[in-house]
């Protein structure tokens, strides 16, 4: 069982899979094209979900860093999710495959996931993106802010008051417009908490993203929908019955 409500344990080097993804230092959009024309090698089996490699350790208390979907304590599968609001990899995977992964196992109680805002790969303005997102969690609405900061992805990157633009989708979202305005100019605690995300994960080894952790096991870049659903309908089924 992975203690994702308590510690992270995992192998100090992430394991590199060619599966989509965004790259640190990545220039910005560089990664559009692979997202919209995937190559054969993103089409990877459930089984390339690599295992441990059972390199040196290390520990990170997670308990304060990232956001929580489904109930960590119940749930007998555990996923961490590392994600950059710039990465269009990270946009096409929670608009199109997440929300079947939440319904089948999160929802049903099988799956605790948990998502970290990280900011790697340089693109314009995910730091702020991910500062609102944080914002928004301060209202208990950072769904909803996730949700929008993928829609609008391109917009907020290509403007010079992206400030102005996440204060409009919170009064959209229906958000307490000043709080949150005043979140963004002054919490010092959401910038800690993007800022110590993206240092957990370089200190893991992330390199790109999404990099998820599935039970301890890391993978790099976004698996195909099928490819995710077989392997978490596996390890739910291996947790609920041990023996089988």
């Amino acid at each position: 069982m992975f203690p994702m409500h308590s510690v992270l344990s995992l192998c100090a080097s992430i394991v590199l899979l060619s599966l989509a993804g965004c790259g640190e230092n990545a220039a910005p959009g560089a990664n559009d094209s692979a997202a919209q024309d995937p190559s054969p090698e993103v089409q990877a089996a459930p089984e390339a979900m690599p295992a441990d490699t059972g390199e040196a350790q290390e520990r990170f208390d997670l308990t304060r860093l990232g956001f929580d979907d489904g109930d960590p304590e119940e749930a007998v599968v555990h996923v961490i999710e590392f994600s950059d609001f710039g990465c269009v990899h990270c946009a096409n995977f929670h608009m199109n495959a997440y929300p079947e992964l939440y319904e089948e196992f999160v929802a049903a109680g099988d799956v605790a996931w948990k998502y970290i805002p990280i900011n790697l790969a340089g693109f314009p303005n995910s730091r702020e993106a991910a500062i609102a997102g944080e914002c928004a969690a301060q209202q208990e609405e950072f769904p909803a802010m996730r949700s929008r900061l993928f829609e609008l992805r391109e917009r907020w990157m290509e403007s010079d008051d992206p400030e102005a633009l996440f204060v409009a989708e919170a009064r959209e979202a229906g958000l307490e417009v000043e709080a949150f305005q005043a979140c963004l100019s002054e919490s010092e605690s959401a910038r800690e908490r993007v800022d110590e995300g993206s240092r957990v994960a370089r200190a893991v080894g992330v390199t790109g993203t999404p990099t998820f952790v599935v039970q301890g096991h890391p993978v790099q870049g976004a698996p195909p929908l099928e490819a995710f659903q077989e392997v978490l309908r596996e390890l739910v089924a291996e947790a609920r019955d041990p023996g089988r």
